[in-house]
Order: C-alpha cells, then sequence, then structure tokens
C-alpha cells in the first residue's frame, strides 16, 4: 500500500522527510539551522506586524500634525512656500534658498491635486502625506517586499520601514523619503529583474534618473548600482575566479561588450547630469554659500558610527567582540597606527558648519557639543579615536561573511543574474565604500540623514547572523541533536530596538518644545 493514504499533497513521507532534511543546514559539527522555519517565522511577523504599524503611524501621523506641529517646521518653509507655487501654476519662480532639485515639489502638486477632491485637509498635511505614504506603502511592498523574497533571512521589511532616520520623515514634508525610494527601487530592479533582464535594467536606470530629483548626490549612488549590475553578468559569463585583480579586468571587458544593455542607462544619466552641472555650475542648486564642498574625512567616521549604533543587534555577540580584542592582539602595531590616523584626521579634517553649532532642534546639535565636538581631548582623541575604530570594524566586519566568493578555478554554478544570491563581490563592495565616501566627505554638515542611503545599501547585502545574542554557543556533543540556531532573534531584536528609538524620538519630539526668539511657533528636537 502507498504510504501517502492520509496526505491530500500527494507526498509520502520519505517525502517529507527529505524536504525537512533539505531545510537543514549543517553549519558546524553539532550546530544546525532550520532555514525554512526561519523563512516562515519572517513572513508571519511581517504579515501580522504590518497592518499594525500602518495604524501606528497613521495615528501618530494625525496626531504630531494637527496638534504638535500644525505649522511648517524648519525647511518645510522653502520647501511647501515653493510646491504651492506650482500648485498655483507658478512653474518658473524658484526659491534661491533651495538646494534640491523640484522633485519633491511635483510629486507634492500631484498628490495636493488627487487629495484635494475627497478631503478637507490642509495644504500641509496633504503635502505631508506624500512621504507618509512613500514611507508606510510605498518603501515596504513595492521596493523592500521584492527583495526580501530573494533573501527572506536577510532582513524584515517591517523593520528597514521602521529606520529611525527615514521615520522621522515620514510625518515632515521633506526629500529624503521619496530621494530613498526610487534610488532603491533602481537597486531592486536589478537585483530582482521583474520584467525581463532588458527591461528591468532600462527602468534601474530611469528610477536612479528620477531619484536624482529629490537629491542630486544620488548620481553617484548610481555608479554603485551600475557597478553591480555590470558585475552580477560579469561574473557569470566572464568566469569570475578568486583573482581579485582579474575580476576588475573581466569587469571592464564586459562593461564595453555589454555597453548598449547594461551600461548606456546609467550612462545617459550621467550625461544629464554633466549638462546640468555645465548649465548650473555647481552640484548645489540655488545657496551654495551654505553647502561649499570641502574635505571632511570625519564624515566617514560619523556614518560608522551611526550604522554600528543602528545595527547593534546583528553584531552584538561574545564572539564577535572577542574577535575584535583578538585583532588587537594579534596586530597591535596596526591597530596603534590606525588609532593615530583616527586621530589626525580628526584634529585635521573635522568641520564645523555654522549650523551645527547654531540649530539646536537637531540631535546631532547636542552631539556634537557634549561628546563628539567636546573641546576636551579625553572626549575628543581618547574616547573618540577608539569608538570610530570599533565602528570601522563593525561596518567591515558584518558585510564580510556574506560577501560572495569565487572558487580559484570553477566558474559559479548558475547561468542567469537572476539565480545569484543577493550578495556584494569584492567589486561591489569597495563600490560601496568608495561611494559612501564621495558622498559624505565633501558635505561640511553634520547630518545624519546623509548616512539613510548607505545604511541602507550597506544592510540589504549583510545576511543576518545567527549566533546567539548573549549566550556562548555550544556545539552538542557527538551522538546527540544538533544544536538548533537562527537569525529570527536577531531580526525581531533589530525591529524592538527601532521601535524603541522611535518611541524615544517621538516622545521627546512631543514632550520638549522650546523657543526660537525669531519663530512664532514652538521648536522641537529631530534628527
Amino acid at each position: 500500500m502507498s504510504n501517502n493514504s492520509g496526505n491530500g499533497s500527494g507526498k509520502t513521507e520519505n517525502d517529507e522527510v527529505l524536504e525537512i532534511e533539505e531545510s537543514i543546514q549543517m553549519i558546524a559539527p553539532g550546530i544546525q539551522r532550520n532555514l525554512q522555519q526561519e523563512v516562515v517565522t519572517g513572513f508571519f511577523m511581517n504579515l501580522v506586524s504590518y497592518p499594525i504599524l500602518v495604524i501606528a503611524f497613521l495615528l501618530t501621523f494625525r496626531y504630531l500634525t494637527t496638534r504638535v506641529v500644525p505649522y511648517l517646521f524648519i525647511d518645510e518653509f522653502f520647501h511647501v512656500n515653493q510646491t504651492i507655487k506650482y500648485i498655483k501654476n507658478d512653474w518658473f519662480t524658484w526659491d534661491p534658498k533651495i538646494t534640491t532639485p523640484p522633485g519633491l515639489y511635483i510629486l507634492g502638486w500631484l498628490n495636493y491635486h488627487i487629495f484635494r477632491v475627497f478631503t478637507s485637509w490642509s495644504t500641509l498635511t496633504i503635502l505631508r502625506l506624500v512621504n507618509l505614504i512613500g514611507g508606510i506603502v510605498v518603501l515596504p511592498i513595492v521596493v523592500l517586499r521584492p527583495l526580501f523574497l530573494f533573501n527572506a533571512i536577510g532582513f524584515w521589511p517591517i523593520t528597514l520601514m521602521c529606520f529611525p532616520l527615514m521615520t522621522t520623515y515620514y510625518y515632515l514634508y521633506y526629500t529624503d523619503v521619496w530621494s530613498t525610494i526610487f534610488i532603491l527601487q533602481s537597486l531592486n530592479f536589478v537585483l530582482t529583474l521583474p520584467f525581463g533582464e532588458r527591461t528591468s535594467i532600462w527602468l534601474s536606470g530611469i528610477f536612479a534618473g528620477i531619484s536624482c530629483l529629490f537629491r542630486q548626490t544620488n548620481i553617484i549612488w548610481t555608479g554603485f548600482i551600475m557597478v553591480i549590475a555590470i558585475e552580477r553578468r560579469a561574473a557569470i559569463n566572464k568566469k569570475f575566479n578568486s583573482h581579485t585583480i582579474n575580476n576588475y579586468l573581466k569587469l571592464l571587458i564586459h562593461a564595453f561588450d555589454e555597453f548598449e544593455t547594461i551600461v548606456l542607462p546609467y550612462f545617459i544619466n550621467y550625461v544629464l547630469f554633466f549638462i546640468y552641472l555645465i548649465w548650473n555650475r555647481s552640484i548645489t542648486l540655488g545657496d551654495k554659500s551654505n553647502h561649499s564642498a570641502g574635505i571632511h574625512l570625519v564624515q566617514i567616521f560619523y556614518c560608522f558610527l551611526f550604522i554600528t549604533f543602528f545595527s547593534l543587534p546583528l553584531w552584538l555577540s561574545r564572539n564577535f567582540l572577542r574577535n575584535y580584542r583578538t585583532r588587537w592582539q594579534v596586530k597591535q602595531f596596526q591597530c596603534f597606527i590606525e588609532i593615530i590616523g583616527i586621530m589626525l584626521t580628526i584634529r585635521f579634517f573635522t568641520k564645523v558648519h555654522p549650523f551645527l553649532l547654531a540649530d539646536n532642534r537637531h540631535f546631532t546639535f547636542y552631539l556634537f557639543k557634549r561628546i563628539i565636538g567636546n573641546p576636551r581631548r579625553l572626549f575628543k582623541y581618547v574616547l573618540m579615536a577608539p569608538v570610530y575604530h570599533f565602528s570601522i570594524f563593525t561596518y567591515l566586519e558584518v558585510l564580510r561573511p556574506s560577501e560572495m566568493t569565487f572558487h580559484p578555478i570553477m566558474p559559479l554554478p548558475v547561468k542567469e543574474p537572476i539565480e545569484l544570491p543577493i550578495q556584494l563581490t569584492h567589486i561591489s563592495w569597495t563600490a560601496l565604500i568608495l561611494c559612501t565616501m564621495i558622498t559624505l566627505i565633501p558635505s561640511p554638515l553634520f547630518e545624519p540623514r546623509y548616512y539613510i542611503l548607505p545604511y541602507y545599501f550597506w544592510r540589504i547585502f549583510v545576511t543576518c547572523t545567527a549566533e546567539p545574542i548573549i549566550s556562548e554557543l555550544v556545539p552538542a556533543p557527538e551522538g546527540t541533536p544538533a544544536v538548533t540556531i537562527g537569525s529570527t532573534r536577531r531580526l525581531s531584536f533589530e525591529f524592538l530596538w527601532f521601535a524603541a528609538i522611535n518611541v524615544f524620538t517621538i516622545l521627546v519630539f512631543i514632550k520638549h518644545p522650546f523657543s526660537w526668539n525669531s519663530e512664532q511657533f514652538p521648536q522641537r528636537i529631530i534628527w
């Protein structure tokens, strides 16, 4: 008789056992992961939590917009007034204080004409709704969900949707939300190829170009995405191996060979951007005096420090801290030179923008005044140099296990880019670091929202470790069932970590208003 008489799916008991065994990954003697269970748990957590989050964001949005800040807040004065000019069909008057292109204002104009038909909300609320819709609908469902389906144990969309530096701007009319959405969607098209290879690449180039209408520096991230688009095909067609220099040459050759199909969609953006630079004579639109480029190397340390803080659930473990201590023990002289280099960078390449010291409506004002830029050498060098050193170590080492590696001789066992995992190679990893540096170093202002894209592009390619957060990982004795570990706890911790930070920042925003002589309404603190 058949063993599947009670199984409507037609599977035998042996088939079910094989499926369970295939979902179990042995990562070391006595240690295993149940990948199927992790994926199912991830899907369940996202499905259950997402509606709750949407309701929470909607309620807080209504409260903040109608009760707490029903008036123009900081830079909204410029963004809203410019959009109102567009709403009044005044398309040729431009406020010279605005430094970013008009992408947000066009989107706001469109949103206003849609919502004014069936709502009596104020113009300010309707315009702010642009970012709320982007943050709680478009970002998690359109942008992050397809990437999650390709790497369900890497991250949760509900978590990245709640990234604290982003959620701040769900309630305000700023450029950051949609700038991030369009450039991440460009990456999404490259990795998931939803419309076939050729069409998806062209859509990626188009969305990257659109993102530059919200933030000019996205032209730099366009280059990063182009590198990923090229390398995911070159790795297969040119047979990447463990010889790293050869892979760079193969990438370059493939870029020339496939210029029209891969490079051209992004190259057009660079041609258009070059025309813009000639016309504007600067990357900054409008007020150039307060946004002049320079060499602000400490920005990299600030960025890595923020990423280390927000990614605490990903790296916090005894083993990770032990690895950092071991590096100091094994490479004492190298670490000492690195610390000296960081101190010299702090001394000679720290820029203090007038806005930073004059505007106490940002957390960076207090961070810089009391800790980062504290005039006492004990804080500025003895404390911060080791902190920056650890942050650099964290940024690199958390991503390192997720790097795509190659065999010295054998080619990759896949034939299509869509079959490749969502991982960076040594080439795109280098491109990520270079793009982060090129984006941040010229900026004189210590501004956390500049770290949104460096974080997202780093986090999407990190696959969460399964190590225990606090306890020591001890393999099961031989002859006993293996110890099962997973990334679910860390991913849950990451979600709760972001939620706690968001609650804290919202409470500070609501509970600690203060007056400015030059402003009619109470001022508050945001990122």
